[in-house]
């Protein structure tokens, strides 16, 4: 690996933990997953095609990956960047990629924690700057100096990670036997069930346990792919929901659209009111920290309604000011509603001056655990997996453009349900919010998704987690009976794999932590690699 290829896959690794070019949970939700870094590392290495594989491969093991409150359980970016890096110069399969990729990903969780922590020292800045009722310099608390800390914290451990890591773990990797390598592959090959198990704690409830059955059976005896797999129960799962009267959810929706319309500004624009969601959208976590969350990035958020609200009144600036930079945390998306909300409220102080602090830090205190609950809900745990569920396939089958198609998709829906709240919360305030959750709306859209992602979980089962059994017996002098092929296979294709999957799920349900999963896989994997058992 040159130099500049090197510098150019540690810049890969800020900008997927940085705001830019998708925003903070955009870039969570596209680049910071091994299927969307994966090509970019081997575009910059010059095999897209193989990095597309890789990278895939590796995001199996996150599927369920989700981030809440602000724990980050590990880092799959640098799983997948670095584990890329290394299935590319070293010339291994992309399943012994993901043996390496792993033990990657615990160590970045550090640059997390270490993140949140020196984070809070910028909140100081932010204070000093509320105090001088100057909110156009808010950004430099909550965009400069964090990425700057930012950029060396990921830059510096990347590159010397690929520039010099990369090259001995290939000299190691020569150095070993062919039996090892294989061993790798097999446990590479069993660990996508610990990250479909961790997909399976947030869906398999109720009848969806029964489409992770429909979704494995259609795999294994129909050979369906997992696109058009999803496909098909997509229109099973509307015939459902529309059979059992959830129609409801279009009309509703419809009705509030039609309603917001009509409502007109009074003080701001509804460019002030853009910048601010998009302050918001991208720049939410810039500054995440232990102390006040995204307290800072709210403040950020909030700047161009209150300059353009405050100008005149210096001491009602640093009020607004100082009722917006204190703590708060929820999903972005979801949050949108808060933006909207108080945007609106103090469109509505400006012109009576009779809210008081109470009322914004009621809202924002109210709010902002049921939105991220619902908010962490339909995305993290549903609708991201389920889109890279769908595209992962095709992906790892050297298919480049898949992870393009991925990440606009996501961009386009994420982004467009949050402007769609920004402008409910905003026009028709609260009690619109309120009557929307109370309706039973969110939920019923992750039911049916939940439906959908158990069969796609089932799918990938079928398709992407690798254990057979290697034993065999001689039977006669030309007959070999093998326990895989002739008895696991006939019972049911796929049948270990299965077994492994749901075995991982009961062990995260009971509470196991998932590097002790991820451990007690790697032994057997050892343990049946060496005893040439699988």
């Amino acid at each position: 690996m040159t130099v500049l290829q090197a510098i150019l896959i540690a810049i890969l690794y800020y900008v997927a933990n940085s705001p830019w070019p998708f925003g903070g949970l955009g870039n969570y939700a596209t680049i910071y997953r091994p299927m969307v870094s994966g090509l970019v590392v081997g575009i910059i290495l010059g095999d897209p095609v193989t990095g597309t594989i890789v990278g895939a491969t590796i995001n199996l093991m996150y599927i369920g990956f989700i981030s809440a409150g602000g724990s980050m359980p590990a880092d799959m970016s640098l799983a997948g960047i670095l584990g890329t890096a290394i299935a590319i110069t070293s010339g291994i399969d992309a399943e012994a990629a993901v043996a390496f990729a792993v033990p990657l990903g615990l160590l970045g969780a550090l640059v997390w924690v270490g993140r949140l922590t020196l984070d809070s020292f910028f909140v100081r800045v932010a204070d000093k700057y509320v105090e001088e009722g100057k909110p156009e310099k808010v950004w430099i608390a909550n965009i400069l100096l964090p990425q700057v800390l930012l950029f060396f914290m990921t830059f510096i451990p990347c590159f010397l990670a690929a520039l010099y890591g990369t090259a001995y773990v290939k000299g190691f990797i020569d150095s070993l036997s062919g039996k090892f390598l294989g061993i790798l592959s097999t446990i590479g090959g069993m660990l996508p069930a610990v990250g479909i198990g961790m997909m399976l704690l947030a869906i398999y409830k109720g009848r969806a346990r029964i489409f992770f059955f429909l979704g494995f059976f259609a795999a294994a005896y129909l050979g369906l792919g997992i696109l058009p797999l999803a496909l098909i129960f997509l229109c099973v799962t509307l015939l459902m929901m529309v059979s059992e009267g959830d129609q409801e959810i279009v009309k509703r929706t419809e009705s509030q659209e039609g309603v917001v319309e009509d409502v007109t500004y009074k003080y701001l624009t509804k460019k002030d009111l853009r910048k601010s969601w998009w302050n918001w959208m991208y720049y939410f976590q810039s500054c995440y920290n232990y102390e006040r969350m995204q307290g800072v990035g709210f403040l950020h958020a909030m700047t161009y309604v209150i300059k353009r609200l405050y100008h005149d009144d210096p001491e009602q600036r640093k009020a607004a000011m100082r009722r917006h930079v204190q703590f708060i945390n929820t999903e972005n998306a979801t949050g949108s509603v808060i933006i909207g909300l108080v945007a609106a409220m103090e469109e509505q102080n400006k012109e009576s001056g009779n809210i008081g602090d109470e009322a914004f830090t009621s809202i924002k205190a109210g709010l902002m655990g049921p939105l991220a609950g619902v908010g962490d809900t339909l995305w993290q745990g549903v609708m991201i997996p389920l889109l890279i569920s769908i595209f992962v396939g095709l992906s790892k089958n050297g298919n480049v453009a898949m992870p393009i198609v991925y990440t606009i998709i996501m961009y386009v829906l994420y982004y467009g349900f949050g402007y769609w709240l920004l402008n409910l919360s905003y026009k028709k305030g609260s009690e619109a919010i309120l009557e929307m959750m109370e309706s039973g709306i969110f939920k019923k859209v992750v039911v049916g998704a939940g439906y959908l992602g158990c069969a796609v979980m089932g799918g990938l089962v079928r398709n992407f987690v690798n254990l057979s059994c290697k034993v065999e017996f001689q039977q006669t002098a030309e007959t070999v009976f093998s326990l895989q092929r002739d008895f696991f296979d006939a019972l049911l294709p796929g049948l270990l794999a299965l077994l492994l999957t749901l075995g991982c799920y009961k062990l995260l349900k009971k509470g196991w932590a998932t590097y002790w999963v991820l451990l007690l896989l790697v032994a057997i994997g050892v343990i049946g690699g060496l005893a040439g058992i699988i």
